[in-house]
């Protein structure tokens, strides 16, 4: 995993982590993580629940950051907000026990955690600035094109994630995935501690929840 200078050079504050982890075992849900999701879900309400998610500092620390990127986060919410309203209205998604712990450290700690498919990353995974016109399918499967100088995440042949727009169905996890890369990203106005949290959540998630060997962590 490599971060390309040219990222902070234009986001000064911008931090990225990831985790490398093998031999996960993907499942709809695990023993203990619904009660986990639980305790979080009830420090968000006590913590949240009387306030209006737009006041927050961190909410609108993302809302600068896409709107510095090109997008509009009415139509495209940031992850952590979007998040905790589903989190303080019972609507939190469930995918799979990897997925769900991904977004549970994103909830909790304001950054964003995507999880790719190690094997179908082709070369170094690098994390830079988009410089053109470039579609790639969504999980979705929308297709849909990352701005110039939005912050992506890409191999040697294709887009894995785009900030504003999502991850890319070419490296989603499947039944079969073993290896995966979780690739943290923050946003200018939320401070390292917090993305250093969020490696320190997904290093014991995955490994209590997803069966999983943490291979290798780091703060780039």
């Amino acid at each position: 995993m490599k971060l390309d200078p040219r990222v902070r050079e234009k986001y000064p504050d911008f931090v990225v982590s990831y985790v490398l982890v093998s031999g996960v075992t993907i499942e709809p849900t695990v023993e203990g993580l619904v009660e986990r999701k639980r305790e979080v879900f009830s420090d968000l309400k006590a913590r949240y629940g009387a306030l209006n998610v737009l006041d927050l500092a961190e909410a609108k620390a993302y809302r600068a950051f896409f709107k510095a990127m090109g997008a509009d986060s009415s139509s495209y919410r940031p992850a952590p907000e979007y998040l905790l309203r589903r989190a303080l209205d019972d609507r939190f998604p469930a995918i799979n026990n990897l997925v769900d712990v991904c977004l549970l450290a994103t909830v909790e700690h304001w950054v964003t955690a995507g999880v790719y498919d190690a094997e179908k990353i082709k070369g170094d995974a690098l994390t830079t600035l988009a410089v053109e016109t470039e579609p790639f399918e969504l999980i979705d499967g929308r297709k849909l094109s990352p701005k110039p100088d939005e912050v992506v995440l890409r191999d040697d042949k294709k887009l894995l994630a785009a900030y504003t727009l999502g991850d890319a169905k070419a490296a989603m996890l499947t039944q079969k995935t073993s290896n995966v890369l979780i690739v943290i990203w923050n946003a200018s106005g939320i401070g390292r501690e917090r993305v250093e949290a969020a490696v320190n959540a997904l290093v014991t998630y995955t490994r209590k929840y997803c069966g999983g060997h943490v291979e290798r962590s780091e703060i780039l």
